[in-house]
């Protein structure tokens, strides 16, 4: 069955609202991270590491990326290179392909409870940014018998 154009059109338009959704949600969250490049390139570590905290917190793949490289170089804090994984993997699994090099590095570095604290971490983390994302959804339908 042929597609008419305004099927393509209704779709294109449906993308774009979803597309848009996304962005006005990821407005604040690039904030933060725009507002810590800037200062990470100052050499104002510490207030990067306040503004990329942020918005890795809220889901910014870029932020986690320059949060877990702070952490492992000690760049506004003491070098923690549990929370530079657990932020690493989260970008990783975010799909910036960038820190797998070093996640490799880091691994082989750690001792192996603390390559598993570091994993829960990000474990945890991504458990609750479903909590919060899917918090207004009934799930109980998922859980019923047929």
């Amino acid at each position: 069955m042929p597609v008419t154009i305004k099927q393509k059109l209704g779709t294109s338009l449906l993308t774009a609202v979803i597309f848009s959704a996304g962005l006005v949600f990821s407005v604040p969250a690039a904030a933060d991270y725009n507002r810590g490049m800037t200062a990470l390139q100052a050499g104002n570590y510490n207030v990067a590491l306040m503004e990329f905290q942020d918005a890795a917190q809220a889901g910014h793949s870029g932020a986690q990326l320059k949060l877990g490289d702070m952490y492992r170089l000690g760049q506004g804090t003491t070098p923690n290179l549990v929370e530079a994984i657990k932020w690493l993997t989260l970008a990783y699994l975010d799909g910036l392909r960038e820190p797998l090099a070093t996640l490799e590095m880091l691994r082989e570095s750690v001792t192996e409870a603390e390559l598993v604290e570091a994993e829960q971490a990000a474990l945890k983390w991504l458990e609750d940014a479903n909590r919060v994302m899917f918090a207004d959804d009934d799930t109980t339908s998922l859980y019923q018998q047929f």
